[in-house]
């Protein structure tokens, strides 16, 4: 469990561990990205493949593993591509050149690639030869040239710029003059573009009297090999510019998302961050951004590399480590479909691992329905009644117990067809081969209707065309007495739907390569058997899909070609046209391809089917990124297509289905295909391989039916949600393999909105019966326990939208059942793109946006689709607290919570978050986001992310209404400012966040991305954002991080104050923190902690010189390994509530001093002033770290502001926080919402009081008025520092009162102790933790429960100002330090700044020869109380005891008591000379079992004696187990009439012959009055002052200055 990172005595555990990770960084420096490209160069020439003349076969070179040492002399060569090496069978005779050897990355760094050639060979080949040596970081040219040199990006010579612009479908417009790629030079006016298709315009060429640099030889973070010193290292003003360069060929830079580098040389990185100046005053803070911080650690894991293929264009850098997959070859025709780079399923995803459906194979005809024998020929007279085929218009019902094939086309229009119970319709087929067709205006089917079977495939083409008019009499509800079951539908009424058509596999897959403008085929990662005539979906890779702006495709089959590329590349399929719009493959994400045509064909005729109000297009919205159309609203309203409806019982079965012009627009249950309150009844039913495309209304509803399965379908253009879980009962369904693109809001009401968190609710009409059809998406997740698998989204208010539900609605609404509250099942392999375009917060992955009947009418639905903290919040618990509570929203406590999970899924090309969660606790885990507005966001305590990988700019051009990617932001993550609990765990950003003039940790040119108009961000863009704007919700301590990995990223940091841009400064501002564990967020590779850098906090957070300033977010980071308990803590305090409840109270007026806090209000979110210019919150009075250090002489601002919110976060394990009022000391002051691992860090509190006042300070817990603990005094600030936390101290010479503030359990005070954020819960409730926490990949968060609260009251007169004492003392400063040293910092005394001699605190006297700190010294009576020094001081009460080093509380060994004839077996200490009659005494040990017994008591008992009563038994007890060590604790007074004659101390209780093991005794007298502590001591101990220690000088010493001497304490603690 890490809370905070490990402190100093376990550096060189760290060492050890970053240590080991240099293996790693060495195993990872491959050739970067610098050798990736290099196939596009001769993909119009048609050159024979590289690897052709050489035999190359498919296999590894197992010996070589990098591409630096892949030379031909070892059989192996390099294959174009970043991927290794390839074998050859003869080896060339002379050998390559071997590239120099990879420069070890030092400690701290990013893994970096190997450097690129820095100039061309100095003498080519004379004449091309027929297959020359590839070399890394080389290309190979159409000109037989291999030299390239990669400073300059080009071409070869012989390439014209209209050849390459034509193949990637560009117009040749940017540079008119330039006639060859040979010529683009960026003298020329021109640079190359970050693709492999030429140039395109600068606007200021750079000088050309300038040196050629060579290349970045590092990997984009390119962070230094040293710590930050004290002083910044100031960067050159300005970089020399590298003379033009003519390319022999075409070299690709490492990363390139917008422009590529300027070929200025690379300044030599600085050493640090700007530390802390050693004044305190901020004169020598620079005015410039820091210099390089060292990057990150590698991640925990490996991020997973590129397989076999690059993307078309390449990711920002090379993979970390060899890639997983074999290399894959280029076609080895000459007449092949080029040369790559190809993606294969295996390469298609970074990280994640997307699922695909397992291919069904081959299916033999047999049990076919229509070769039955004793069918009956519909088109056969003596089948009818009538002794007729049905005529036109007519009515049909087939005879009872018969059943009917149809061999040919039924000409007739008919009315409606039905199948009695007892009969079926079924389809043959025409023995010429020629199609069926049917129109019908519906189908009754009571009985069975069949085509096919899934054993027999059924071949012939068939089409049911389904008539009708849209009624008139539709109400608000979508019922109409006209719209049946069977009107323009097929119902199947408790009967059976059966029809298998042929099985096309798969039914839709993934681009291998990038389908440009006018190509007239594409290529697919898998094999497909679809055939010529067919209708394919090609989706779109744009950033926004609409009706009115898209760039999706249908396209018409040619012809197939399998496998054209044998093991790469599945099949090409040819079209009888050629592509309009571009569609992207890369090795990060690609666009789907769906095939629509079926041979069974279910359709709306055209003539009544089409709405008749079209969307005129026309109308204008809010704005988004520079363009504000939007669909016309209440438009396309009368869709009125055909429909399927399986119900009452019946069942489903459709494959191979085609679906057309299906769906009535807003008529309830009227969807393509609707599973209809089935219950369980339809476990074996399924829709699969079908298509659905132009579709009116939805896709397939499963409503009311659990555990059907949804598998392998297409669907396209459709009108409201697709995939629908209908009434929030839905579960155990399977939803698998779909596809769904090009999504559109019903009657064209879109949730359209700005940047803000809410959304005006939308309510049910008559034109749009479910309102949250304005968020309308490919999934609508109602219930999450359901399996979500393999799915793709493109398009969409969001790609998979989980609202909230708290009830169920329509038909269900009555069932007892919390749909958003049940926990996810599967949620894994999803992908989503081209989505979010409406709301800068509507995710690809929504979870949010709540559903509910409105309260005026509850019979109305109503939608709220933004944030919505009533209706709209999650609580996913193990306890189903409908059945439990017969109350859903029952409190879900620590021990029952439960977090959603989702699993390797991606999102590509989305102007918002790739997922957003407004509420729901949740673990994200391996997840993948390109070309995105925000990584991710998340509003909730409790949300895990592991294995992120956020590329905000992947280099591809951002296709986008308006041209303007640079209004999108790159943001990688987003923190929120108050009740969250956010941990992310190995996890990697690229290429996010603005490139601006700080390079203070990263120094490449291509860092970030720049406000280009073909793929480039708003210039506010950052990796991690601070939401700083509020006065009202302030942070606790909810972030943590760990293995956190940069990859050419520009601005990291950023403090996001979008009212007044942090001035003035708000309490949220001043207060972040951020726990980072390892210190690679923040570049220092080792623990830190990251908090506000903002000036109005003063030194709050700049605790010493060695504190890393980024002024630029601004941030402070806060090396945890500089002192010895460093942590951070939270609290709360209230001493008026007058003036807390002032808070956000919605008043207009600021509360000024002649408002007496009426009718005014305080720190409001957001807005910081009131019409008058007065501040809503200012400062009441300041809290800031003990020490000189920390006085107004160092920090004139006097320390951190506290307002009328005064929530406070801040560092732990210093000397105290001390707390100023303005208006004097409280007379009443509750602490409560307290955040802290009390064991790891003490947070000591203290406040000025005048002399006299006394105190009464009490702990409480929530829903318990019994429960309460009363502090007592004892006489130093040690005593309090290293007490259980229920102790205080007044020191009156300094006149301050100090308090050690604790985190208590919530609902009991029993058995006081310190309390740990392992320790169990012992209340019997339902918790399992005694305090309430958020662990996530290793990482614990501590959160406060409300209810407990500590309460101290001071009994001093009041004065003028009620609620504060009369007088405030005159401040004394103590001191903290020894004589000779100063204090460096609020924990730690040195003898100078930047010295490493400081005071090392030695351990105060115990009362036994411990040789090491054990729990329970310093006033602990009992000798020996951890074993460390044997057996000394203890005996066995009958039985034996042992001493055990196998089992240890503390230190290195316990007793074991064993051989125990009777339960009062066990160890005992004589305590006479330690112990006085009439005083009361806490006595505690930690005790476990030994063997299989798994819990027994265990009792420490005081065997009292005295003249008068004789013996009697006092003793404490509680239940211990076998698996962990158990705290027994309690108080017993020793109230005797006579003199004291003995007293003795022991274990025992468990039965007779059980082992168990004790450790760490601990007896603390508790009573006031009497002999004191220091005179207990004295009876058998050297003295030990802990009033005054004397100094070498003969100096006294203050109070404070002892609390050092028990860090070494704490430290122990820590190894707990």
């Amino acid at each position: 469990m890490t809370m905070i990172p490990p402190k100093t005595n376990r550096r060189f555990i760290f060492g050890l561990l970053v240590a080991g990770l240099v293996g790693k960084i060495v195993e990872a420096a491959a050739p970067s990205s610098l050798l990736r490209g290099v196939a596009d160069i001769i993909e119009d020439q048609q050159q024979p493949d590289i690897f052709d003349s050489r035999q190359l076969q498919q296999v590894d070179c197992p010996s070589i593993t990098k591409g630096n040492v892949c030379r031909s002399t070892d059989g192996c060569q390099w294959n174009g591509r970043t991927d290794g090496c390839g074998a050859v069978v003869t080896p060339p005779p002379s050998p390559e050149p071997t590239p120099a050897p990879t420069p070890l990355p030092t400690i701290g760094s990013t893994p970096q690639p190997t450097p690129a050639p820095t100039e061309a060979p100095t003498s080519p080949p004379t004449s091309p030869p027929t297959n020359p040596p590839v070399t890394p970081g080389m290309g190979y040219c159409s000109d037989g040239s291999s030299e390239c040199l990669t400073v300059d990006v080009c071409a070869c010579a012989t390439d014209s710029l209209e050849a390459i612009f034509e193949r990637r479908s560009r117009n040749l417009q940017d540079c008119p003059s330039i006639s060859s790629r040979k010529d683009c030079t960026r003298t020329g006016g021109c640079q190359w573009n970050g693709k492999n298709d030429g140039c395109g315009p600068v606007a200021t060429p750079p000088p050309t009297n300038t040196v050629v640099s060579p290349p970045p030889t590092s990997n984009p973070t390119n962070p230094p090999s040293h710590v930050p010193t004290n002083q910044p290292i100031p960067s050159p003003t300005s970089a020399p510019v590298p003379a033009p360069v003519e390319c022999k060929c075409l070299g690709l830079p490492s990363s390139a998302p917008t422009n590529p580098p300027s070929n200025a040389p690379t300044p030599q990185p600085s050493p640090g961050p700007t530390p802390e100046p050693t004044s305190s005053a901020p004169t020598n803070e620079p005015s410039s951004p820091p210099t390089n911080v060292p990057s990150s650690a590698p991640t925990q894991q490996p991020s997973p590399e590129p397989t076999s293929s690059a993307p078309t264009n390449v990711p920002s850098e090379a993979p970390t480590s060899p890639p997983s997959n074999p290399p894959t070859p280029n076609p080895t025709s000459p007449n092949s479909y080029g040369i790559g780079p190809f993606v294969t399923s295996a390469s298609s995803s970074e990280l994640v691992t997307i699922p695909r459906p397992q291919n069904p194979g081959s299916q033999s005809q047999i049990n076919c329905p229509h070769l039955q024998v004793g069918l009956k020929n519909w088109h056969d007279p003596s089948t009818w009644l009538s002794s007729s085929i049905p005529a036109a218009g007519e009515s049909v019902t087939l005879p009872e117990n018969s059943k009917v094939v149809i061999n040919q086309a039924v000409l007739e229009e008919l009315n409606v067809i039905t199948v009695p119970s007892s009969s079926e319709l079924i389809f043959g087929e025409d023995a010429g081969g020629a199609a069926i067709t049917l129109d019908a205006a519906g189908m009754d089917v009571q009985g069975a209707l069949r085509a096919g079977s899934e054993t027999c495939v059924y071949d012939t083409e068939l089409t049911i065309t389904l008539h009708g008019s849209r009624p008139t009499d539709l109400d608000i509800y979508g019922k109409s007495p006209t719209a049946t079951p069977s009107y323009k539908g097929i119902s199947v009424n408790g009967g059976i739907i059966s029809m298998h058509g042929k099985r096309h596999f798969p039914t839709w897959s993934r681009l291998a390569e990038s389908v440009r403008i006018g190509q007239n085929y594409l290529l697919l990662q898998e094999q497909v058997n679809w055939e010529a005539g067919q209708e394919v979906l090609l989706t779109t890779t744009a950033v926004h899909d609409s009706r009115d702006w898209h760039r999706n495709e249908v396209m018409t089959i040619d012809y197939v070609v399998d496998n054209p590329i044998p093991g790469v590349v599945g099949s090409a399929v040819h079209f009888t046209s050629s592509a309009t719009y571009a569609h992207v493959a890369n090795n990060g994400y690609q666009a789907e391809v769906g095939l629509l045509s079926r041979n069974i064909k279910i359709q709306g005729a055209a003539d009544d089917s089409e709405p008749t109000d079209p969307d005129t297009g026309g109308c204008t919205g809010n704005g988004h990124f520079g363009v504000n159309f939007k669909p016309c609203p209440w438009t396309s309203t009368t869709g009125f297509g055909g429909h399927i409806m399986v119900h009452s019982g019946g069942k489903g079965y459709m494959e191979g289905v085609e679906l057309y012009r299906m769906g009535q627009t807003n008529v309830l249950g009227r969807y393509p295909f609707h599973w209809h309150q089935l219950g369980n009844a339809c476990s074996d039913c399924y829709f699969r391989a079908n298509s659905i495309h132009r579709s009116f209304y939805r896709c397939i509803s499963i409503h009311g039916t659990h555990n059907t399965t949804v598998s392998e379908n297409v669907a396209y253009d459709v009108d409201g949600y697709c995939y629908y879980l209908e009434d929030g009962v839905e579960e155990d369904n399977t939803i698998s393999f779909n596809l769904a693109a090009h999504i559109h809001p019903v009657s064209n009401v879109v949730a359209d909105s700005g940047g803000g968190q809410t959304i005006t609710p939308f309510v049910q009409s008559r034109d749009l019966i479910l309102p949250a059809d304005a968020t309308a998406s490919g999934y609508y997740i109602t219930n999450l326990h359901n399996d979500i698998i393999g799915n793709a989204a493109s398009g969409g208010w969001a790609g998979f939208a989980l609202p909230v539900l708290h009830s169920p609605i329509g038909a269900n609404r009555d069932v007892n059942m919390r749909p958003g509250n049940r926990l996810t099942k599967v949620f894994d392999g999803n992908v989503a793109h081209s989505t979010g375009w409406w709301w800068s917060h509507a995710g690809a992955f929504y979870s949010g946006g709540s559903l509910y009947y409105s309260s005026g009418d509850d019979t109305l639905l109503e939608y709220n689709a933004g944030r919505d903290q009533s209706k709209g919040t999650r609580s996913p618990c193990l306890v189903d607290k409908c059945v439990e509570n017969n109350n859903c929203g029952s409190y879900c406590y620590e021990g029952e919570r439960a977090w959603y999970k989702l699993t390797n899924n991606k999102v590509f090309m989305t102007a918002s978050p790739s997922l957003n969660s407004w509420s729901g606790r949740m673990e994200v885990i391996r997840f993948e986001a390109h070309d995105v507005a925000l990584g991710m966001e998340a509003l909730q305590d409790g949300f895990g992310i592991d294995q992120l990988l956020v590329e905000c700019r992947s280099g591809e051009e951002w296709v986008i209404p308006g041209n303007r990617p640079d209004y999108v932001s790159a943001n990688g993550f987003f923190w929120y400012d108050t009740g969250q609990g956010h941990i992310i765990s190995s996890s990697t950003f690229r290429n996010c966040g603005a490139r601006n003039a700080n390079n203070a940790y990263d120094t490449s040119p291509t860092r970030g991305c720049d406000t280009n108009e073909i793929n480039g961000c708003s210039s506010g863009s950052t990796v991690w954002g601070f939401l700083t704007h509020s006065d009202q919700f302030t942070p606790e301590l909810m972030q943590a991080t760990s293995g956190i990995t940069y990859e050419d990223c520009g601005r990291r940091f950023k403090l996001v104050d979008f009212k007044d841009n942090n001035t003035p400064s708000s309490v949220s501002g001043r207060a972040q923190n951020w726990i980072d564990t390892d210190g690679s967020a923040s570049g220092l590779n080792e623990p830190t902690i990251m908090a506000s850098g903002l000036t109005d906090a003063g030194n709050w957070w700049k605790v010493d010189s060695n504190v890393v300033d980024d002024p630029e977010a601004p941030l402070a980071f806060i090396k945890v390994n500089d002192g010895n308990e460093r942590g951070l803590g939270h609290i709360r305090l209230r001493w008026k509530d007058e003036i807390h409840n002032t808070v956000g109270n919605g008043s207009s007026k600021a509360c000024t001093p002649s408002d007496n806090w009426q009718n005014c209000g305080t720190c409001y979110n957001g807005s910081k002033v009131d019409g008058s210019g007065d501040p809503y919150c200012p400062a009441l009075g300041r809290i800031r770290h003990i020490g000189s250090k920390f006085d107004l002489t160092n920090d004139p601002t006097g320390g951190l502001p506290i307002t009328a919110n005064a929530e406070v976060a801040g560092l732990t394990g210093g000397f105290a926080w001390l707390l100023q009022l303005d208006d004097g000391p409280p007379k009443s002051l509750k602490i409560d919402q307290i955040e802290v691992d009390p064991v790891e860090t003490p947070m000591v509190l203290a406040i000025p009081y005048d002399s006299g006042t006394s105190f009464s300070i009490t702990a409480h817990a929530a829903y318990c008025s019994s429960c309460v603990e009363t502090f007592f005094a004892v006489n130093s600030v040690d005593h309090v520092r290293a007490s259980q936390g229920n102790t205080y101290y007044y020191d009156e010479a300094t006149k301050l009162l100090y308090v050690r503030i604790v985190q208590t359990p919530q609902t009991y005070l029993t058995d006081w102790h310190l309390w740990n954020l392992d320790d169990l819960n012992m209340d019997g409730g339902p918790r399992t933790h005694a305090l309430d926490r958020f662990t996530f990949s290793g990482i614990t968060l501590p959160s406060f429960a409300y209810g407990p609260y500590l309460q101290i009251d001071a009994d001093c007169a009041e004065g003028a100002i009620s609620g504060h004492c009369a007088t405030t003392p005159t401040y004394v400063e103590p001191e903290v330090c020894p004589p000779d040293y100063i204090q460096v910092s609020y924990d730690k005394c040195c003898v100078s700044e930047g010295s490493s001699a400081c005071y090392i605190p030695t351990l105060p006297p115990t009362f036994s020869p411990t040789p090491q700190p054990t729990f329970g010294q310093g006033d602990n009576l009992v000798l020996n109380p951890g074993f460390e020094s044997g057996l000394t001081d203890w005996y066995a009460n009958s039985g034996l005891i042992q001493i055990d080093t196998s089992q240890a509380h503390s230190g290195t060994q316990s007793v074991l008591a064993t051989g125990r004839t009777s339960t009062w077996n066990g160890p005992q200490q004589t305590m006479i000379e330690r112990m006085s009659a009439n005083k009361t005494y806490r006595i505690s040990c930690w005790a476990k079992l030994k063997g299989t017994t798994s819990s027994d008591t265990l009792k420490l008992t005081l065997r009292i004696n005295d003249d008068v009563d004789g013996t009697k038994w006092l003793g404490i007890s509680n239940t211990i187990n076998n698996q962990d060590w158990t705290l027994i604790q309690g108080d017993i007074a020793v109230n005797i009439a006579g003199t004291l004659t003995g007293i003795d101390l022991y274990a025992e209780g468990p039965a007779v012959g059980v082992e168990y093991y004790v450790d760490d005794v601990s007896a603390i007298e508790v009573s006031s009055g009497g002999r004191s502590l220091e005179s207990a001591r004295s009876s058998t101990q050297p003295q030990h002052e802990d009033v005054e220690m004397q100094a070498a000088s003969g100096a006294v010493v203050s109070p404070m200055f002892a609390l050092l001497t028990v860090a070494p304490i704490c430290l122990w603690y820590q190894w707990k």
